[in-house]
Order: structure tokens, then C-alpha cells, then sequence
């Protein structure tokens, strides 16, 4: 499984991981790289709404690859997909 993210302003990046799970923990480290500079304040609103991602990753996102189909989802300013 690939997942991908596109961060307004900051890029994006792509990671080969072996389960919805690994790209959630994948995610989350993109997003502490990227936006580390950012208040803690700032960085914990954020980080609050990633790993409310976690839920429709590991269920919606999982079961449309398992199919063989591609999966996305934004955030705020972040865009996540996964794919096959």
C-alpha cells in the first residue's frame, strides 16, 4: 500500500508501508517534519487532526484498496491518499 500527502505550502511525499496503520504512523511523521517549527499550540491542533484521520483511514481507506481502488481525504491543509 502507497500513501501520499500534498501539505499546503510545505509539499508533499509518498511512503511504501505494509497497512493502513503503518501509514498512519507514516502521516504523522511527514506532518511532525514538516510543521515541527510551528508552536506547540499550533502543532498539537494539528496533530489532533490528523489522528482523526486514523479511524476513516484504517476502515474506508483500507477496504478501497483492498478493492483495488484509491482512497483520499483532506484535513485542514493536508491531503492524504492511499492507493494499491
Amino acid at each position: 500500500m502507497w500513501v501520499s500527502w500534498v501539505f499546503e505550502g510545505k509539499g508533499g511525499g509518498r511512503a511504501e508501508v505494509a497497512d493502513a496503520e503503518a501509514a498512519c504512523t507514516a502521516l504523522t511523521a511527514a506532518v511532525r517534519s514538516a510543521y515541527g517549527s510551528m508552536s506547540t499550540g499550533a502543532l498539537t491542533g494539528l496533530l489532533g487532526a490528523v489522528y482523526a484521520l486514523r479511524l476513516p483511514m484504517v476502515t474506508d481507506g483500507r477496504t478501497a484498496v483492498e478493492q483495488g481502488g484509491e482512497w483520499s481525504t483532506s484535513v485542514g491543509s493536508i491531503l492524504v491518499t492511499l492507493s494499491p
